[in-house]
């Protein structure tokens, strides 16, 4: 199975749309959940300045300024990490307390919060530092600013975002993965069953889908097909047997028929003898159609068993060739054999001798004047060791038209009127193919057309 094939396939592509629209939305939950937690630690971080700016108020209204101070140099002073920082300035802006510079750069956002960046030590290094502060009176034109830096939460916004980011990607990843997968397999049961189907339809009607180690909807699958083949060919079986049964029932009155009228033959002089002779051929011609019916039946269904004399295909071949050497020359049309060496397959000469006969003689009466029909014989591959190719240079058949040819009593439609026949000749060619395990194609001869049979 190619990779092409799987990402190509509906079931991959399903699941490629299906893990792009949940990375999507996954995408969209990221975005609100990640806004919420700014949003949320934001609020947070604005409700503890406004509770510090409150404390310095109640120390204000208690110990006035000193405590204020006091208290601001406690908290700067404590070894534990402090969170705030401190500006306090007089009303003409002198800075009084704190450790914030008394003229910042403040940017003003609504409801009275200031945002500023300021450079601090970290570790011996100077790191720029956001800071959100809030300024408020006191009371006697002092003004207190409380600031607090967010570079904490915003690494922790930054780390939420990136791990969900990452999930987001893993999904995406894993999601596409397994799809491939998933479609890989649903594709290799797919093809298991296509396999099994052009098994069926290319070999033995009577063969079935393989349903052991199958699963799902492609078991149930498999069980409605092989019911669905058990009908027809139930179906087919009642249909040939009811041609079969006709052939049978009116080949003996036919035959009793032809041989009365053959008497009646002798016994007449003249035009008569003449129309009876032509109705006689009638007769001869529909005992043919009735034998060929009956035997393509005998070797359908298996009631004769291959013989396992060994046949000499060239000179199998140079005897067909002999038989219809005559004829092709009658109607101007040369027969050539190229057969350069003997090769030997195992079957039943007298139904191999037909099936090449039944081609040859198609050949001819399908073959211009002047033109030839050529017959070779050469090795084929591992499988089909022998191959024969009957070539003319007739109308052909459309490719349209290659599968119907081998049904029962079909004709080609430009060929019904001129040329008479039965539709029954390439039937038994196949017949006698199938029979010996072998295969036969019709391929374009441009102009006219190749029957290539090929022989285990």
């Amino acid at each position: 199975m190619r990779v092409r094939d799987v990402l190509s396939s509906l079931t991959f592509r399903y699941i490629v749309k299906y893990v792009i629209v949940l990375s999507a939305s996954v995408f969209l939950c990221l975005s609100a959940v990640y806004l919420f937690f700014s949003y949320s630690s934001f609020r947070s971080l604005g409700d503890t300045v406004v509770e510090e700016l409150d404390t310095l108020r109640l120390i204000y209204k208690g110990q006035s300024l000193a405590g204020v101070s006091q208290y601001i140099d406690d908290q700067l002073a404590s070894p534990a990490v402090h969170r705030f920082h401190y500006l306090i300035t007089d009303r003409d802006g002198r800075k009084l307390a704190g450790d914030l510079p008394a003229r910042p750069s403040y940017q003003e956002f609504d409801d009275g919060w200031l945002g500023f960046e300021m450079v601090v030590q970290d570790w011996g290094q100077s790191v720029d530092v956001d800071f959100l502060a809030r300024p408020m009176l006191l009371g006697n034109g002092y003004e207190a600013i409380v600031a607090r830096d967010y570079a904490d939460i915003v690494e922790r916004a930054e780390l939420v975002f990136r791990t969900l980011f990452r999930v987001m990607i893993a999904t995406l990843i894993l999601g596409i993965v397994g799809g491939f997968f998933s479609a890989a397999s649903a594709l290799q049961q797919v093809d298991r069953l296509n396999r099994d189907i052009s098994r069926i339809i290319r070999g033995n009607p009577s063969q079935r889908i393989t349903v052991e180690g199958e699963q799902g909807y492609v078991q149930e699958l498999a069980v409605h097909l092989n019911q669905m083949l058990d009908q027809m060919e139930s179906l087919m079986a009642g249909v040939r047997r009811v041609s079969d049964n006709i052939a049978h029932d009116l080949r003996t009155p036919l035959t009793r028929m032809r041989n009365e009228l053959v008497q009646l033959r002798g016994r007449l002089v003249g035009d008569e003898s003449g129309q009876l002779e032509v109705i006689i051929e009638e007769c001869d011609e529909l005992l043919r159609a009735f034998n060929a019916s009956l035997r393509i039946s005998a070797l359908e269904s298996g009631s004769r068993h291959a013989g396992s004399g060994e046949v000499k295909l060239r000179s199998l071949l140079r005897d067909v060739f002999d038989l219809y050497e005559p004829l092709a020359q009658e109607v101007e049309v040369t027969l050539s054999l190229d057969a350069p060496e003997e090769q030997v397959c195992t079957g039943e000469a007298d139904l191999l001798f037909q099936m090449f006969a039944n081609v040859v003689d198609n050949a001819i009466k399908y073959s211009p004047k002047g033109e030839e029909i050529r017959i070779s014989l050469r090795p084929s591959d591992e499988r089909f060791k022998h191959s024969v190719v009957i070539a003319d240079a007739g109308p052909g058949i459309p490719a349209s038209e290659r599968e119907n040819v081998f049904r029962r009593f079909y004709r080609v439609e430009s060929s019904r009127g001129g040329i008479p026949g039965h539709g029954l000749g390439l039937s038994l060619v196949q017949a006698i193919v199938q029979y010996h395990r072998g295969s036969v194609d019709l391929v374009d001869n441009q102009p006219g057309l190749q029957v290539r049979i090929r022989l285990p």
